[in-house]
């Protein structure tokens, strides 16, 4: 482990309030930089809260990034694409009606080796401090509640299966790669090949679900499909608004409709 990780992680361990986020994202072991970069500003999102009106507050003001970059080649572009790390995550909260903290720094550090802490194949970890508040205690990071998911219509690579992520994407085909090559991992993937319409109605980075720890609830959220995302519960259907930062939160039994595939979700109680 390298000075600069060691000074980074001694800078964080001074604020009052620590929040550690072991990140392990759905990230493939040639995951390019902009892949990272973007995974690092979906957890940051993450991290957010909502305060009414449909805007959100971030409760931090110092986020600390280390990354795994093995030679200098790949600190190298990992440099190039995170050097503008901060601009593109205050970009991001606006997006979300998120003003981003007047104090806020993001900064970026790199280690040759993971620390013995990481599990195997993680790429980066987050370290999210807040303002000096004294007395107020630490914090610990969340785990979401298991989210056990069924398809009801449509194939997908798996019948029934049951995640605990804070972010869980939902699209046509496992990593589907976009018009500018990055590449999206769904958690979720319904066949691409196999000549289901429903399947097909489903696009490839149709939607999210992402879990708000402060709320204790999952939010649903339409990535821009062409079919629409819909929730069923109790016989009444809700829209769920394409790009809509806000999102619509789901409920223990509720079926989910992407064009015109479903999945239904049973969610464990908070731990």
């Amino acid at each position: 482990m390298n000075t600069l990780f060691e000074q980074m992680r001694s800078w964080v361990d001074r604020l009052v309030v620590r929040v550690t986020a072991a990140v392990d994202p759905p990230l493939a072991a040639d995951a390019r930089p902009l892949e990272i970069q973007g995974a690092i500003v979906d957890d940051v999102e993450l991290r957010t809260e909502p305060i009414g009106g449909g805007r959100r507050v971030l409760p931090y003001d110092q986020v600390a990034v280390i990354v795994l970059a093995p030679d200098k080649e790949d600190r190298a572009a990992l440099h190039t694409a995170l050097a503008s790390l901060q601009e593109v995550v205050c970009g991001r909260l606006r997006e979300l009606r998120c003003q981003p903290p007047s104090s806020l720094k993001v900064s970026v550090g790199y280690v040759t080796q993971p620390p013995a802490d990481w599990p195997a194949g993680q790429r980066f970890a987050i370290h999210y401090g807040a303002p000096d508040v004294p007395g107020t205690p630490a914090a610990a990071p969340v785990t979401p509640p298991p989210l056990h998911v069924t398809i009801v219509r449509g194939h997908a690579a798996e019948p029934s299966c049951t995640l605990i992520e804070r972010q869980v994407h939902i699209g046509r085909t496992a990593a589907p790669v976009d018009s500018s090559g990055h590449v999206r991992r769904n958690h979720i993937a319904f066949a691409d090949d196999d000549g289901d319409e429903h399947s097909r109605s489903v696009g490839r980075a149709h939607a999210s679900i992402r879990y708000q720890p402060g709320r204790h609830v999952y939010q649903l959220f339409d990535d821009g499909s062409r079919n629409g995302t819909r929730v069923v519960r109790d016989g009444a259907t809700l829209a769920v608004v394409r790009r809509d930062p806000v999102g619509t939160t789901i409920q223990s039994g509720d079926e989910i409709q992407f064009g015109t595939a479903a999945i239904r979700v049973r969610i464990d109680p908070p731990a």
